[in-house]
């Protein structure tokens, strides 16, 4: 047996062993129960994290003390407002201290650092089955289940390897780095021999692929698509849905493992029961994680921005995730707008967008256009954007290749792109 195949079912049997099923059937019954008993049990989790921190780590217990707190001052989740909120400064400065166990019985994990150095956390093998865990609950109520066909575009595999096959878990990996016109037919065969019920991708590279593909006039057939990592926007889930025949459902989470919320039928996003608490603001989120005690991360400040469709006790059902505080403009007079994706909503000969701002009040805006595009779509999304930006921001526009968007290191894409804080650094 191939060394590679004999690491795979190692790793399958670790990722969905008996930890993993025990804590997927608790997570059905948490889902079968009651608003009013989903919340009591909350309370009591955040009352055991609050004590687990302030017993098991030097961090909360000098910063609770410094509070006039002490180990039974929370016994609720009413009494959540006598807490400080923590920043992701605290996180980077603060990691070691800030672990309940051992280093021995941790590994290190890391956010994406799509505009900054990556931030350094913790997870033990607890917190990771969990994760594991509420991912596949979640997939699960859409029709997946372990063994289906998967086609994984999540830049997994590094620049030199374009595909390969994990037969334990039946998952096609393709290359996320190598997605442009001139490998798209080698793309389109592996994808329609391999036949997936399932595509998981960055909502960026399943949209390049779309593109491309739609671009020759190639369709697949994949019933279901999950995304994940970055802010889906309309105008990518529109071509992916239409072009790869596929129903998406996106999933926000973060590294820190303090937030998941996922998309269903209705296209609004929901918490998932004993996951975490969501405190949602204006203009962040403060959260507080239930799944690992080992790096306790409570009311930690979130710099996302979600539009709320309504809360009933406690229990919110979430409109849209609008995105990272910095994905924005800034314009002369320091104003920052955001939600920029509604500029290109009804410009329906357009395959992409991307918007670069190198200084304040000034943009480029990068356009991968349909074959139909003319200037009345190019009006369209120049009358949007001056009335988001106003009259006094610069605007040019370019026609680009889908391998001509700024992605990350792993592929990731965002709308906007702002160098404002590189420019301020030299």
């Amino acid at each position: 047996m191939p060394v590679q195949l004999i690491k795979d079912l190692i790793a399958y049997k670790i990722k969905y062993g008996r930890a993993f099923e025990r804590e997927l059937r608790r997570i059905i019954e948490l889902d079968q129960m009651s608003v009013s008993e989903i919340l009591e049990l909350k309370s009591q989790e955040f009352v055991k994290q609050y004590r687990n921190a302030f017993s098991n780590t030097e961090f909360y217990k000098q910063l609770y003390k410094k509070h006039g707190l002490h180990l039974y001052s929370v016994k609720d989740l009413s009494d959540k407002n006598k807490l400080p909120i923590i920043s992701k400064a605290d996180v980077r400065d603060y990691a070691k201290e800030m672990l309940a166990k051992s280093k021995l019985c941790v590994f290190k994990a890391y956010s994406s650092g799509t505009t900054g150095t990556p931030l350094q956390v913790y997870r033990d093998f607890s917190s990771t089955i969990k994760e594991y865990a509420y991912g596949h609950f979640f997939q699960q109520m859409h029709g997946y289940h372990l063994g289906d066909p998967v086609v994984s575009l999540r830049g997994t595999l590094d620049r030199n390897t374009f595909s390969y096959f994990d037969k334990s878990n039946n998952v096609l990996y393709l290359s996320s780095y190598h997605l442009k016109a001139e490998r798209i037919d080698e793309y389109y065969k592996l994808i329609k021999d391999f036949n997936p019920k399932v595509i998981k991708a960055y909502p960026s590279s399943m949209h390049i692929l779309a593109t491309e593909l739609h671009k020759k006039d190639l369709n697949l057939d994949i019933p279901i698509a999950f995304t994940s990592s970055e802010v889906l926007h309309g105008f990518q889930k529109e071509i992916v849905e239409k072009t790869l025949n596929t129903k998406i459902y996106d999933w926000y989470g973060n590294a820190e493992q303090t937030v998941a919320l996922g998309q269903f039928e209705d296209e609004l996003y929901r918490e998932f029961p004993l996951y975490s608490h969501t405190e949602f603001e204006d203009d962040h989120l403060i959260t507080t994680s239930f799944i690992n005690s080992a790096f306790p991360l409570i009311r930690y400040r979130v710099d996302d921005v979600v539009q709320l469709a309504d809360c009933n006790k406690g229990i919110c059902v979430i409109k849209k995730i609008e995105g990272r505080d910095d994905d924005y403009i800034v314009l002369n007079d320091g104003q920052r707008i955001g939600r920029l994706d509604l500029a290109f909503k009804q410009a329906r000969n357009l395959l992409a967008a991307q918007i670069i701002q190198d200084e304040p009040g000034i943009i480029r805006v990068n356009l991968i256009p349909d074959k139909r595009f003319d200037k009345g779509d190019l009006d369209v999304i120049e009358s949007n954007l001056r009335d988001l930006l106003g009259n006094d921001c610069l605007i040019r526009f370019d026609k680009i290749e889908t391998d001509q968007l700024i992605r990350t290191e792993k592929g990731k894409f965002n709308l906007v792109v702002s160098q404002l804080k590189e420019k301020r650094k030299k």
